[in-house]
């Protein structure tokens, strides 16, 4: 997705990015199931307690919408 400044400040630092949901998922994953996946335990929402901002890498996407029984 393409970053855009933030309108809301003038500190060029922030930048949003407009997303979509593209598909449901088919079981819902909640923090707690996160939580519990090894494979996820450097994730920034396992280690941070701020969770409307953060970054997924690819490898933690693909792996959580497995875990909600979608493909990436």
């Amino acid at each position: 997705a393409e970053a855009n400044p933030d309108s809301t400040t003038d500190d060029a630092r922030w930048e949003c990015v407009d997303i979509k949901a593209i598909a449901p998922l088919k079981t819902p994953v909640s923090l707690e199931r996160v939580k519990q996946e090894p494979l996820l335990a450097d994730m920034v929402l396992v280690r941070n307690s701020r969770l409307s901002v953060q970054p997924v890498r690819d490898a933690e996407w693909k792996l959580i919408c497995g875990m909600g029984g979608i493909d990436p």
